[in-house]
C-alpha cells in the first residue's frame, strides 16, 4: 500500500489518506492467497499426471513374452479414474498448467512434460493393425472410449504440437529427454514398453513428415538426431518385429526431407541405410516391409538422385539386386504390391516430375495433372520424345523377365488386382520405353521372347475378361476398375508395337507394320475391346 501511495502525487496521496485503506491491504493480502491457490492447483495436477504415467516392468521385460492387460490391470483402474481429473483441471486452468509465463518458467514444466509423456503412451491411430505391431500397447491403453476420444483430440487437435512447439517448449523437451534417456539406456528400455511407443510418437509428430501449424517447426538439431539415431538402432536389433518396425519408423524420421541437412552434415543418413540394408530378408509383414523400403527409397532419394555417372556399380545396383529377387520370389499380392511400388518410383529417380505415391497414384508436377491415364499418356511421351533411363541399363533383362509373371498376379477380381495392373503398366513404361536403340543391340532372343510373353498373356486375359463381361446383367466398381486397367495397359502396348518394337524387334518389321494396323484400326484408344490384339496374339505366336 505504501508503494502504491509514493507513486502518486501529494494531492492524490491525501486522498487516499482521507479514505478507508482497506481496500489495498486486501489487495496485498489477496496476492499471496491467490499465487497459493495458483500453486496448489499445479501441485495437484502435476501429481495427478505423474498417477497416469505407464510404470516400469517389474517382475518381468518385454524380452519375456508378450505383454498382457492383465498386468496393468491396477494401473488402468488408476488411469481410468485419474486422466478425467486432470483433463477437468486442464479445461479449468487451462493457462496455468499449459502456458507461459515469462517470470516462473520452470513452474508448470514438469506438468507440461508428464501430460506428454501419457497423451504419446495412450495415443494409437485407427489404421493400426493387429498382429503386426500396430495394436503395440493396448495392454496399457485405458479402454474407456470417452477417454480415447478426448486423448486423440489432444494429439490431432494441434494441443499436444503448441505443448511442444510454443514459448517454452525448449525447457520441456528437455525434460523429456532426461526422461527419455534414463529410461531407453540399453540395460532400461526393455522394462520401459509405453516409453519406447510415446518416445516414437512424439519424434513423429515433431520432426516427422506432415508440417506443423507452427509458424516455425522445431529444427533437428545433430545431438538429437543422434539420439535418435541410437534408440532406432537398439529397437531394430530386437527380435520382435513390432519393435523392429518402431526403429524403422524413427530412421524414416531421420532421413524425411526437412532434415537433408543434417544428414549429409553428421553421415548419419549411411548408418542409418547399413542398418536397414540388414533388415531386408528379416521380416515378411506389411506394415514393416512398407515402412522399410520406405525409408530405403528415402537414402536415395538423398544419397543417389543426383549420380550422373552410372558406368559403375553403385547403391542403387544394390538395392535394385535385393528389390527384383523379393518381387520374383513373393507369391502374396500384398506384399508384392510394396516391392512392385518401390521398384517403380526407383525407375521413376530421374523424372522428378512424376510423383508416384501408389501403384494407381502418380501426378504430374509441371502439368499439375494426377488423373491417372493422362499422366501416363504424358510419361509415354516424354519416355519417347527423348529420356533415356540410363541408370538401370543393366537391369533391363532381368525386369523384362519379370514382365510376364507379374501380368499373371494382376489377374483377378478384386480391386487390388485391378491396382496391380496399373503398376504393371507403369513397370512396362518405365522400362521398355526410355531406351536407346543403341543399348538393344545385339538383339537378344530372350528378351524378344519375354515380351512376345507378356503381351500374349495380357490379351489373353483380356479376352477372358470380356467373355466375362458380356455375360454380367451388371458391373461392380471393382470389375469397372479392373476394365479401366486393363484398358490402360492395352493403350500402352499399342504404342509399344507403333513406336518401339522396330527397336526390340529389328529383325521382324511387321511387328512395327501390325502396330500400325491396329492403330489405324482402333484411333480412338479408349475404345479398344479386348478381342482387338487377337490378330497380334497370332502373329507373335
Amino acid at each position: 500500500c505504501f508503494l502504491i501511495v509514493s507513486a502518486c502525487d501529494k494531492r492524490t496521496a491525501y486522498r487516499v489518506r482521507d479514505y478507508d485503506c482497506s481496500f489495498f491491504f486486501g489487495l496485498v493480502f489477496a496476492v499471496p492467497s491467490m499465487m497459493d491457490a495458483s500453486a496448489a492447483t499445479l501441485d495437484r495436477a502435476t501429481e495427478l499426471i505423474k498417477c497416469c504415467k505407464v510404470p516400469r516392468l517389474v517382475d518381468t521385460s518385454i524380452e519375456e513374452g508378450p505383454l498382457e492387460r492383465a498386468t496393468f490391470e491396477y494401473f488402468l483402474h488408476v488411469l481410468d479414474g485419474t486422466l478425467p481429473l486432470v483433463f477437468d483441471l486442464l479445461a479449468e486452468h487451462g493457462t496455468l498448467l499449459t502456458g507461459y509465463d515469462a517470470y516462473n518458467e520452470d513452474d508448470n514444466v514438469e506438468f507440461k512434460a508428464g501430460l506428454a509423456l501419457v497423451i504419446a503412451e495412450q495415443y494409437s491411430t485407427e489404421e493400426q493393425t493387429p498382429g503386426e505391431g500396430g495394436c503395440l500397447g493396448e495392454e496399457y491403453r485405458t479402454g474407456k472410449a470417452s477417454l480415447r476420444k478426448r486423448i486423440a483430440q489432444f494429439y490431432q487437435g494441434h494441443e499436444l504440437e503448441h505443448l511442444l512447439t510454443d514459448k517454452g517448449s525448449d525447457r520441456v523437451w528437455r525434460h523429456l529427454y532426461k526422461h527419455y534417456r534414463r529410461v531407453l539406456s540399453p540395460d532400461e528400455w526393455k522394462y520401459h514398453p509405453a516409453d519406447v511407443t510415446g518416445f516414437v510418437q512424439l519424434i513423429e509428430l515433431l520432426y516427422g513428415p506432415y508440417p506443423l501449424s507452427a509458424v516455425s517447426p522445431p529444427e533437428l538439431d545433430d545431438d538429437a538426431a543422434a539420439y535418435i539415431l541410437s534408440v532406432g538402432i537398439t529397437l531394430v536389433e530386437f527380435f520382435e518385429p513390432a519393435y523392429q518396425l518402431m526403429g524403422v519408423r524413427l530412421f524414416c524420421v531421420l532421413l524425411g526431407p526437412r532434415h537433408r541437412p543434417v544428414m549429409r552434415r553428421t553421415n548419419i543418413h549411411h548408418v542409418v541405410y547399413s542398418n536397414a540394408k540388414k533388415l531386408t530378408n528379416k521380416c515378411n509383414q506389411e506394415l514393416f516391409l512398407e515402412a522399410l523400403w520406405r525409408c530405403i527409397y528415402l537414402y536415395v532419394e538423398l544419397e543417389e538422385a543426383d549420380r550422373k555417372d552410372f558406368t559403375q556399380w553403385n547403391t542403387v545396383d544394390d538395392i535394385m539386386e535385393i528389390l527384383l529377387n523379393g518381387l520374383t520370389f513373393q507369391t502374396k499380392l500384398n506384399l508384392s504390391s510394396i516391392y512392385l511400388l518401390y521398384l517403380v518410383k526407383l525407375l521413376a529417380l530421374d523424372r522428378p516430375n512424376y510423383i508416384i505415391d501408389g501403384l494407381d497414384e502418380i501426378q504430374s508436377i509441371d502439368r499439375k495433372c494426377h488423373l491417372y491415364e493422362p499422366v501416363c499418356e504424358q510419361l509415354r511421351q516424354d519416355c519417347h520424345d527423348g529420356f533415356h533411363n540410363r541408370r538401370y541399363y543393366r537391369w533391363l533383362h532381368q525386369i523384362i523377365q519379370l514382365l510376364p509373371h507379374e501380368a499373371l498376379k494382376c489377374q483377378g477380381t478384386l480391386r487390388d488386382h485391378g491396382r496391380y495392373c496399373h503398376g504393371v503398366n507403369l513397370l512396362f513404361i518405365l522400362v521398355t520405353f526410355p531406351v536407346e536403340p543403341e543399348a538393344l543391340r545385339p538383339t537378344h532372343l530372350g528378351l524378344q521372347t519375354n515380351l512376345v510373353e507378356f503381351i500374349n498373356v495380357f490379351k489373353q486375359y483380356e479376352q477372358q475378361q470380356s467373355s466375362l463381361a458380356s455375360k454380367r446383367s451388371s458391373a461392380t466398381s471393382d470389375f469397372v476398375y479392373n476394365t479401366k486397367a486393363l484398358v490402360s495397359v492395352s493403350k500402352t502396348m499399342l504404342v509399344f508395337l507403333t513406336t518401339r518394337a522396330p527397336h526390340y524387334f529389328p529383325e521382324h518389321p511387321a511387328m512395327a507394320t501390325l502396330g500400325q494396323k491396329l492403330a489405324d484400326d482402333y484411333a480412338d484408344c479408349d475404345s479398344i475391346m479386348y478381342n482387338c490384339m487377337q490378330s497380334l496374339i497370332e502373329t507373335l505366336r
